[in-house]
Order: structure tokens, then sequence, then C-alpha cells
């Protein structure tokens, strides 16, 4: 492959196949039209649906075309929003649900073809009708690029130049559109129907032969089925581009990669991008690509630096906001006063100065979401509900796998076992490993929103005496009736490591997690204060240890009020001090090691005195 393949993203012909070859960027005629060097501006991407096709001006739109590819009439209608089939892929009428924003643009099922337009057609006539597609993600399916749906996916990554009208080309495009809808959807004997001049309509056609001459030399070899979709896609875009364009339409382009977007706030969008331009210069151009949807845009200057812009001076949340939700879960930013941090002014700020990020542009825009949250009552219940539906799940499994065994405990072995499973060890190892298998599954990579990152700030120590005195007043699980049947080996492991382990993942990593997305909560450099997620886990925590005391003897005659109430106030305590902690240090990890260390000073205690 030469360097211009290279550069214009094709591949070269070669004997898989035969006549898909890259077009030549010089000069080049077709009939009496002469072509010039055009910018390349459609790319293949690899992401996690696959490989898709995108436009560099319209980086909100993806391609994905998958030979074969149907969906059912009702799958169609139930798509998620932003949604468009071509041609054939959804096998029902063409539909426009506009509350949705799902399109099928069709001529095929459920059509009287003489009674309706080609699919490059409709979405023609959509486009000059005002359709616009900047305003969210898109995503494009079709089943094979001939020349009818080719040119459609033109249209929609071209719909905000097209929509201008402004264009020089804009008659030629008109004139490609029409004939090769005519062709496509009533027979190349029905051309003269266009009503075009002779010379008008020889010129159109040389030209849907030119852009044909890949798709009839593959299927003439018989590799039209091998060929790969989205290669052949992008270079009959482009060949489309240099037929409408000329040079100077693209003096205003500049070469922009969307890096990850986040919608914020009323229909307002967050955008990481890179170029090669300051965020000054590249503002017009991405006015013109996004919009009045645009909200913050952030430009990757180089590895790990970014620049924060606020392009709607009304929108009801700054800059500042988001400064502080980026502080907060960037793992190099320190809390020390004196530290490098994200800041700057409401409207432009930027990355810690001299110092990358590591934070990802996903996790950038993410930030900025959070950051224009306003969470109501019910959004919070509804977390806390789907929180305690995880700790049921959990629970009962570990339950399940500890009746499980102790019913079949005669194959096992000794008493010393015996009483070893009846103190709950495979109840709190099963504990565990559901925790962590839950985590790993809800979790979608976020483990800073579940504190699975290196502490922050060092203020949490502060809290320690107040842990280790929860931990004294039974705010804690120590089964104190096994300490003559464990030896230290065995105290070691389940006391100090196990039941710690198994109880701050479960209670102040995975439901703290789930209960603080959209809360406030504290941080190193905030003020100190009882956040919802930290009061509301520790509650939870506290009915989870007084089950544990309580739950034995629940049939005998010990249990007396008083207990259970000095029980569930030393559980909520301690549950309350560790979640300061937590929040503190923006980590589980010191939680994990104070819970062990009270519960160590504890043991040790009980076996001195």
């Amino acid at each position: 492959m030469n360097s211009e393949q290279k550069k214009e993203g094709l591949s070269p012909s070669s004997p898989k196949h035969p006549g898909l070859t890259a077009a030549a960027n010089e000069r080049f005629k077709v009939g009496e039209t002469v072509f010039r060097r055009l910018p390349q501006r459609y790319i293949i991407n690899e992401s996690g649906d696959g490989r898709n096709l995108t436009c560099l001006e319209a980086p909100n739109i993806s391609v994905h075309v998958e030979a074969g590819l149907t969906v059912s009439a009702s799958t169609a209608h139930k798509s998620p929003p932003g949604t468009i089939y071509l041609d054939g892929v959804a096998a029902c009428e063409p539909f426009m649900d506009l509350e949705k924003q799902i399109y099928n643009f069709d001529h095929h099922e459920g059509c009287l073809r003489p009674f309706t337009l080609s699919t490059c057609e409709q979405v023609l006539i959509m486009i000059l009708k005002g359709l616009d597609l900047r305003g969210r993600d898109w995503r494009i399916f079709a089943n094979e690029p001939d020349l009818d749906t080719v040119l459609a996916i033109w249209l929609l990554f071209n719909h905000i130049r097209v929509g201008r009208k402004d264009s020089d080309g804009l008659r030629r495009l008109y004139a490609l559109v029409r004939l090769e809808g005519i062709i496509d959807a009533h027979g190349l004997e029905m051309a003269g129907l266009s009503a075009f001049s002779p010379d008008l309509l020889n010129k159109t056609k040389k030209l849907i032969d030119y852009l044909r001459a890949e798709e009839v030399n593959l299927k003439k070899n018989g590799v039209w089925e091998e060929t790969d979709y989205l290669e052949y896609t992008s270079l009959i875009l482009h060949k489309i581009d240099r037929i409408i364009y000329k040079s100077g339409d693209f003096d205003d382009f500049k070469e922009l990669k969307e890096l990850a977007r986040a919608e914020i706030s009323d229909h307002r969008i967050a955008v990481v991008v890179d170029a090669e331009l300051g965020i000054y210069e590249l503002e017009p151009y991405l006015n013109r690509i996004y919009g009045e949807n645009l909200g913050i845009a952030i430009l990757k200057k180089g590895e790990g630096i970014y620049t924060l812009r606020r392009m709607d001076p009304f929108m009801p949340v700054g800059l500042n906001n988001v400064y502080q939700k980026l502080n907060s879960i960037d793992p190099d930013v320190s809390c020390r006063k004196d530290s490098r941090q994200w800041g700057g002014s409401d409207d432009i700020g930027g990355s810690p100065r001299g110092m990358p990020t590591k934070l990802t542009p996903k996790e950038i825009v993410q930030a900025c979401h959070d950051a224009f949250q306003k969470t109501s009552f019910v959004y919070h219940t509804i977390r806390f509900f789907y929180g305690l539906y995880l700790l049921g799940i959990i629970l009962g499994a570990a339950f399940i796998c500890r009746f499980f065994v102790l019913s079949n405990l005669s194959i096992v072995g000794t008493d010393r076992i015996h009483l070893i499973f009846k103190s709950n060890l495979l109840f709190f190892v099963s504990l565990l490993f559901f925790t962590i298998l839950i985590l790993v599954i809800i979790s979608r990579e976020e483990w800073r929103q579940f504190g699975v990152r290196k502490p922050t700030g060092k203020d949490w120590w502060l809290i320690l005496p107040i842990v280790i005195l929860a931990a004294f007043a039974r705010g804690v699980y120590v089964p104190q009736r096994f300490f003559s049947i464990l030896g230290p080996g065995s105290i070691l492991i389940y006391m100090m490591v196990i039941i710690p382990l198994a109880s701050e993942l479960l209670f102040r990593c995975l439901v703290y997690g789930i209960l603080a997305k959209g809360a406030s909560t504290q941080n190193c450099r905030s003020g100190w204060f009882f956040s919802y997620p930290m009061v509301s886990s520790a509650f939870l925590y506290a009915a989870f240890i007084a089950y544990l005391e309580f739950f034995p003897n629940i049939q005998g005659d010990a249990l007396s009020l008083k207990a259970i109430f000095s029980c569930l106030f030393a559980a909520t305590a301690f549950g309350i001090a560790q979640g300061f902690v937590r929040e503190r240090s923006q980590s589980v990890f010191p939680g994990i090691l104070f819970h062990s260390a009270a519960v160590g000073i504890f043991v040790v205690w009980n076996f001195i005195y």
C-alpha cells in the first residue's frame, strides 16, 4: 500500500478484491468534468459495537454495513432513539417516528414500487425539509452498499452542507440522486422519466457509471460478497465528494476527531475532540458541526492535556462545578493546597498544568455530565431500592451456599471444621465472592465510582479512633464464642481479613457506589458533612450486623431490646465513621484497613482481658 492509499484509508487492489482500487488524489476527468484533490473525511473506527464508518464533519453519526442484515418490523419500531435503517434492513414499510427519532428509509417491504421514491431520494427530501442530525448520536444500518444506499449515507453525513443549499455542486447532486433513484426503483429503461436534457442525462449516466465501476467489477469477478463493505463505502463516499465539491468548498475544513461525548442537560452535550488548532480557532468550526447543542467543548492538546471551554454562557452550571468533579476523580490530583489541579475561570480552563492527567476522554465527559445533574428524591429512592435489591441477592446467595454445605457437612469431617463453618466462615467467603462478581458485572469498568482507586488526602486518619471505639461497642461482627477453638492463623485470616474485606466491599464499595451516583458527597477538599450515601449504607450495614448477632438466638430467652438497640447504635456509628473514611479518601481500601485494625485490636483486647 503506498503512502497516498494509507492516507486515504483505502485498500489497494488485490487478487481477493479485484476492482476495489483507491481513487487517485490528483486531477481526473469523467466526461468533460474535472475533479481535484479533496480531504479524506471518512474514517473506519473500531468500537464496542464493532467496526463502523464515521465522517470527520459528522462525528455523531456512525454507519454499520453488514451483509444480509435484517430486523423485524416490531424490532425496528422498538429501536433505541437515534436509529436509522436504510434500503431493506427493516422488514417493514418506510416510517418516521419523530418522537423517538427512529427512521426507516426504504422502498422494498410494504411498498408499491411504482408509487414510492428510492432510499437516497427519501433522505434528500428529508434533509431539504430541515432534517438536522446534530442533536444526538445516530446509528445507521445498511445491509449492502449499492449506489442507492451509499448516496443515502453520503447525504446523511453531509446533511449540514446539503441543508445550507449553497454549494455549486448541488444541482449535480440533485441530478445524480434523481437519476439513480429512478434507475434503482424503476429500472434503467425508465431513465427518461427524469426529463433531463440529452446532454445532462448523458453526463449524469457517466457519473453513475464512474461511481458503480468498482461494484460492477467486483460482481463480475464474483467477489462482491467477500468485499470489505466499509472500505468500499468509504471509497465511494470519497468519489461522491469529488463529484459534488470543489477544493474551495473545504477551505474551512479542519481535521477533527471526536474522542467522547455525553449529554449534560437540556439537550446540551459535552464533547472531547482532538485537533491541531487552539480552542478559540476551533470554536466556529465546532459550532457549525454541533450547532446549539454544544455546551462544553474539551480540546485534547497533547497526551493527558486538555482545555475546557463553556460554549453556552447561559447554561445553569459553569465549569467550576466540573473542575470539582474532575479533581475528585483524578487519581493524580492531591489534596494539598498548593497542588496542581483542574481549574480556571467559569468559562475556560483545563487540566493540571505540567501534570498530564490519566483520566480518559470518556471519564472527562462523564464528570461534565455528573456536574450538571440535579437528582430528585424519586431518583435517589430508585437507586436505594436498586442497591437493596442487589444486597438481597448477594446475602441470599451466601446464605444458600452456607445452608447447602452445612446440610451435607457429615461428609467433611471433624467437629473443629463443623464449628468453623458454624461460625459463618463459609458465609463470609460466599459473601465476598458474590460481591466481587456483582461489582464486575455492574461496574462497566467505572471502578472509581465504587472506590477501587488509590486513596487521596490524609484527613481521614482522624476517623480511626472513632472507628475503634464503635468496634469496641460491638459495631462490628466478631464471633467471640469461637475464640477458644480457632488458632491464631484462623483468627488472622477469618476475623481480620475475610470479615472486614467482605463487609467493606459489600457496603462501602458496592452499596455506597450505587447510592452515590448523582448524590452530593464529600472529598478531601470539601467541608465535612453527612451525605445521603454515607448514612443510608450505614443503616443497611447496622441491620446486617444486628441480624448476624441476634438471629441465632431469636428463639431463646437471651434477647433484649436494650441489647438490640445498643448493637444497632454502635453499628450505625461504625458505618457512618467508615462512610467518612470512604468519602474523604475517595477509596474503599482505607476503610478495609481501619475495619481490620479495629477488629484486630478488639480481638487482642479480649485475649488479654
